[in-house]
């Protein structure tokens, strides 16, 4: 990905200039033709890198630090406070760039500013940057310019972002613990399995000529398998990684993984609350903000994170295009639970369904808080139980021996 400086032409003939961002000339060109433009010259940007190269020490600025939701919820709020107290959007930016921090962020805000001042919307010089700004977020923005609530918009964005960080971070949270105990039980059977076990098989077999018991023999078999032919374990990772790839990329395959992971016990039901109250959120949002019914499914639909739930909301598209209301193709899959859909139903027909959805989010939020804490707390004396077994296994091997050594000193 390079930088293009461009000087161009808009539809009223004045000329603009700006910077954006593409692999080659040919993709920056033809991200700029369908703003109507055109384009005199453009020129890659290598002062950055040249004014880089002459600094000491600032190649370490090639890995740029990732910018992170917690810094673009921030920087949402501040926006939408510098808007609401009556500043130009060129003056907030530039605001926002001496506060911003983050280095990255404040790189991404100093291009949006230049192609706002060139008379880029705001909603268009967000979409350059993908990674920081989300399809979503920009038509939102894109919605609030147009009905003159860009401060409002940009509340409600950074509440939404805020509120799935956060079941992010509970659910993050609630698989660190389990986690860390399995890679503490893996570390303690390796080191068992691979440096303790077999200095016990040259004391037995080869000084005492000893049979060990069956237990042992098992772990000293794993063992020269581990440390002889890793590389088999090391290939069906592999294939497994490659197989779970390119399923996930087809569209058949996506659709039976997501499909699968909604009938798993227990993280089943938490993953399928997570998409219900996404689904809702996002869609209450974007609703709420004045972003078209057609619209906001389709962006919903991709947000949701479940193929299953995307190709309802794709058959919901179709029928309301044809008149029809949205809880009735919804009502065709149980993966939409009838509570839901009579919510949505009452919604439409009351003219409130961002309210509905509101609420409909709300509650799957506090199952969601409800089911990662039980799991949480049920999670721990299984895992502790899952522990001592392990170990205790692996320890019973390596002193079984001893319970015969004496026969054998004996013999």
């Amino acid at each position: 990905m390079a930088a293009y400086h461009y000087l161009a032409l808009n539809g009223e003939g004045t000329k603009i200039k700006g910077l954006i961002e593409a692999d080659d000339e040919k993709k920056a060109i033809a991200q700029l033709k369908p703003r109507g433009l055109t384009i005199i010259s453009l020129k890659k940007n290598v002062n950055l890198f040249n004014s880089v190269r002459g600094k000491p020490g600032a190649g370490i600025r090639i890995f740029k630090p990732r910018i992170k939701s917690k810094d673009i919820i921030i920087f949402l709020r501040q926006f939408a406070t510098l808007i609401n107290a009556g500043l130009p959007v060129v003056q907030a930016l530039a605001i926002m760039i001496e506060q911003t921090p983050h280095s990255t962020l404040k790189e991404k805000i100093s291009q949006i500013r230049k192609d706002v001042e060139a008379g880029m919307p705001l909603s268009e010089a967000l979409a350059k940057h993908p990674r920081a700004f989300s399809t979503l977020s920009c038509n939102m923005i894109r919605a609030g310019e147009m009905g003159g609530i860009l401060d409002i918009i940009l509340t409600r964005l950074a509440n939404y972002l805020e509120s799935t960080e956060n079941i992010k971070q509970k659910t993050t949270a609630a698989m660190r613990y389990p986690v860390f105990v399995m890679f503490m039980a893996a570390g303690l059977i390796a080191a068992l399995i691979l440096f303790v076990l077999p200095k016990m098989k040259t004391l037995f077999q080869e000084s005492f000529q000893a049979e060990l018991p069956f237990l042992t023999q098992l772990m000293l078999d794993i063992s020269d398998f581990v440390r002889t032919k890793f590389y088999f374990i090391l290939i069906i990772i592999a294939g497994l990684g490659a197989a779970y790839h390119f399923i996930k990329k087809s569209d058949k395959g996506s659709y039976l993984l997501d499909k699968l992971k909604l009938k798993l016990p227990i993280i089943g039901k938490l993953f399928h609350k997570i998409c219900l109250s996404r689904f809702t959120r996002t869609l209450a949002t974007l609703f709420n903000s004045g972003v078209p019914i057609l619209d906001s499914l389709d962006m919903t639909g991709k947000t949701v994170g479940n193929k299953v739930i995307e190709k309802a909301v794709e058959e919901a598209k179709s029928s309301l295009k044809e008149g029809e209301a949205l809880a009735d193709p919804l009502k065709k899959y149980p993966v939409f639970p009838p509570m839901v859909v009579s919510m949505i139903s009452v919604g439409e027909q009351t003219g409130a369904l961002e309210e509905m959805l509101d609420k409909i989010s709300d509650f799957y939020d506090r199952e969601i808080e409800v089911m990662i804490d039980s799991f949480a707390s049920m999670l721990e004396p299984l895992l502790l139980g899952f522990l001592g077994i392990t170990i205790g296994i692996a320890v019973v091997a390596m002193y079984l021996p001893y319970f015969t050594m004496f026969q054998y000193i004996g013999e």
